[in-house]
């Protein structure tokens, strides 16, 4: 489906490629909604004419903060549970070389701080990181993941080289894995769903931490089919990222992926878009189910993991788009050995930077957790008041939540963005 001009007006939070800087043009675009590249697109607008000056030299920035916070009356074995924390961004992007050429070089950041409000933080809202003192409800699943009391940490320090005029980059240095891998419109939890099952892997993909020492590279094989891939540190830490020299060359193990797509043009390669990724997680990533990590970083126990992931998204009007997405897994690393999710996005709802989502997700547990079936559903508005505020009430339904003695679970849930 060919982008409307009616699109491109309502949909300025998924078209991020809306830049007359050259910064952003015939950019190799391979990226999800959240990259750097990307979040300062969506923002290019607002900017004050200084920031449009430092922008026709190469250098783009933007900050922002986000509250979260969480609710529910099923908390595990009764009672109710509630949740909250913040996070401060910072990032950019500066373009040194070959900017004009379409083969450009760029510097990319992004620092974050991430602080709980309340004494569970979201992150383990859900249970599934089996905190013994936090108020979870009990549910094998990730509802805000990156909504943590890390502290300070880096997701992404690299380097982005763009070839062939733009129709290929290739990425080295830190980075979030999940700008990359199975990604689609409204897979950003900054600004989509809240629930990992509705976002990168639908649960059923093994995932690093986000900001690990990575290498991905993405080529446009035809004007309509792409290839990306990428290799990075399953042993990383985002908050101690030197660390990764050690992690990565010595005893490493890696987490792998090659994904192959179609889509309507490079421009539109997460709206307009059918993908099938492949990944592995080899052994002693920390990320296994059954593993344990000791003090000092050694990994005990645990397997490998690995599986095949699908994405299916299209606008079958200038502001409607539904979508499919899943995948299945072995090993004891994903969350769930299969897993569907089926949902809608409406851009433009109400006003032309607002959007909905709504989705359902059935899957099935891995082994470690016997193969229990859990269904969920999310619906959230994304309402923008302003250049700078963004405000996301969210309603969150789970049945059968595999780690709770309830048969039921419902979350409510608020997300505040303030942004430039």
């Amino acid at each position: 489906m060919t982008l409307t001009p009616s699109l491109s007006r309502t949909c300025l939070s998924v078209v991020a490629l809306v830049s007359s800087s050259s910064v952003l043009a015939n950019s190799a675009n391979f990226e999800g909604p959240d990259s750097v590249e990307n979040t300062i697109a969506t923002q290019k607008e607002d900017q004050k004419d200084w920031r449009e000056g430092l922008a026709e030299h190469g250098f783009v920035f933007g900050a922002d903060y986000f509250s979260l916070g969480l609710y529910s009356d099923d908390a595990t074995g009764g009672g109710d549970a509630s949740s909250a924390s913040g996070v401060a961004r910072v990032y950019g992007q500066w373009s040194l070389i070959g900017k004009d050429s379409g083969n450009t070089g760029s510097l990319v950041w992004k620092f974050e701080h991430r602080h709980g409000y309340s004494s569970t933080p979201p992150k383990d809202f859900s249970g599934t990181t089996f905190n013994p003192k936090a108020d979870n409800i009990g549910y094998l699943g990730m509802i805000a993941p990156a909504y943590s009391d890390q502290g300070f940490r880096v997701t992404d320090l690299n380097w982005k080289q763009q070839f062939n005029g733009g129709r290929s980059s290739v990425i080295i240095g830190w980075q979030d894995v999940t700008n990359y891998v199975d990604t689609y419109a409204l897979a950003s939890p900054w600004t989509g769903f809240t629930n990992l099952a509705f976002s990168t892997g639908a649960g059923a993909m093994g995932l690093p931490d986000d900001g690990i020492l990575a290498l991905s590279a993405g080529h446009m094989l035809t004007d309509n089919f792409y290839i990306v891939a990428g290799v990075a540190d399953a042993k990383g830490q985002s908050d101690e990222i030197f660390n990764g020299f050690d992690t990565l060359f010595n005893d490493y193990a890696l987490f792998s992926t090659l994904e192959l797509g179609w889509t309507a043009s490079q421009n539109q390669i997460y709206t307009e878009n059918f993908h099938v990724t492949l990944w592995h997680m080899d052994e002693g990533s920390r990320h296994s189910l059954s593993s344990s990590v000791l003090p000092n970083g050694e990994v005990v126990g645990g397997e490998s993991g690995q599986g095949v992931n699908f994405s299916y998204s299209t606008f079958i009007t200038p502001d409607i788009m539904p979508f499919v997405r899943g995948g299945v897994s072995s090993g004891d690393v994903a969350l769930y050995n299969k897993s569907i999710s089926a949902g809608v996005g409406y851009f433009g709802l109400g006003s032309a930077k607002n959007n909905l989502g709504v989705a359902v997700n059935w899957s099935e547990t891995n082994d470690v957790f016997d193969n229990k079936d859990q269904f969920t559903a999310e619906i959230y508005y994304n309402m923008q008041f302003g250049d700078h505020f963004q405000l996301t009430p969210d309603v969150q339904f789970i049945n059968n939540p595999a780690l709770s003695s309830e048969d039921t679970a419902l979350v409510v849930g608020v997300r505040g963005r303030v942004f430039f």
